[in-house]
C-alpha cells in the first residue's frame, strides 16, 4: 500500500475505531474466505514455459493464470518446484511441493482477494504467503486490509496480516484497515 494510500486509509479508519468495536464487530472484515480443497490439481497457463529438469522446476513466464478449485492466483512470473520423489504412478514426476509467484501477484477466492509483489505457496500444508505491501479485499462491503506480510492458510480458511521487514531508511509497512459497518 503507498504511503499516500495508507494515510489516508488511518484518516478514516482511526476515528471510527475510537467509537467503539461495534461496527467492527458487525462487519464481515475478518480474514478468512479462501477455504478450499488444497489438494485439487493446479491448473497454470502462460506465454511461455521453461523446464529445468535438474532443478525440478517449471518456469512460467507472461501472463501467468494458475487456479485450483475456486483459487486463482495471476502473476508475471511463476516458479513451480516439484517432489523428486513423487511420481503419478506412470514413471512421470507430478507432485507440486510448492509455487513462487513474483510480479503484480494476484490471488482470488470465493469471497476475498490479495495482492502483492510476490507470494510462496507450499503445497503440502496449504500455505501462501505473500510480502512486501500486501492489499486484502473482502465481500462487497468493501473491507480493506493491509501491510507487509500475508499468511493464507487454505485449509483452515483463514489469513494473518503483519507489518513488513524494516526497510533500510528504517521505516516498515504497518497493519491498516478499514471496515465497512452492516447496513441496517
Amino acid at each position: 500500500m503507498y504511503p499516500s494510500v495508507r494515510n489516508a486509509l488511518f484518516a478514516c479508519v482511526v476515528p471510527c475505531m475510537m467509537i467503539g468495536g461495534v461496527a467492527m464487530a458487525q462487519s464481515s472484515g475478518v480474514p478468512g474466505g479462501f477455504k478450499h480443497d488444497s489438494t485439487q490439481p493446479i491448473e497454470i497457463s502462460a506465454d511461455a514455459l521453461e523446464v529445468r529438469q535438474e532443478q525440478q522446476t517449471a518456469v512460467f513466464t507472461g501472463s501467468v493464470d494458475a487456479r485450483q478449485g475456486d483459487v486463482r492466483m495471476q502473476a508475471d512470473r511463476l516458479i513451480v518446484s516439484y517432489d523428486p520423489d513423487a511420481n503419478d504412478g506412470g514413471g512421470e514426476q507430478s507432485a507440486i511441493r510448492s509455487v513462487r509467484a513474483e510480479g503484480s501477484v494476484f490471488i482470488t477466492g470465493t469471497e476475498q482477494s490479495a495482492q502483492g509483489d510476490w507470494a510462496n505457496y507450499d503445497v503440502a500444508s496449504g500455505v501462501i504467503v505473500m510480502g512486501d505491501t500486501v492489499t486484502l479485499t473482502q465481500g462487497v462491503e468493501g473491507t480493506v486490509l493491509g501491510g507487509g506480510k500475508l499468511r493464507i492458510d487454505l485449509n483452515a480458511g483463514n489469513a494473518r496480516i503483519e507489518s513488513g521487514e524494516l526497510k533500510t531508511d528504517g521505516t516498515r509497512e504497518r497493519v491498516g484497515a478499514i471496515f465497512v459497518p452492516t447496513k441496517k
